[in-house]
């Protein structure tokens, strides 16, 4: 119940960013962000530390 709660939050979120970021910006210029950032992340994630985390 607990996570399926965060996952709901996590989404409004997601949908309120992206809402935001598409008025200001071209969608094209969203999604190559998005691309960008999902990138760095990938790589921050896979060589920091292994334990799990939430928000870390």
């Amino acid at each position: 119940k607990f996570y399926r709660g965060l996952m709901a939050s996590e989404a409004r979120h997601y949908g309120i960013y992206w809402i935001l970021a598409t008025t200001y910006f071209d969608q094209e210029i969203v999604t190559k962000r998005l691309e960008e950032l999902a990138t760095v992340e990938s790589e921050l994630l896979s060589t920091l530390y292994p334990e799990p985390r939430i928000h870390s």
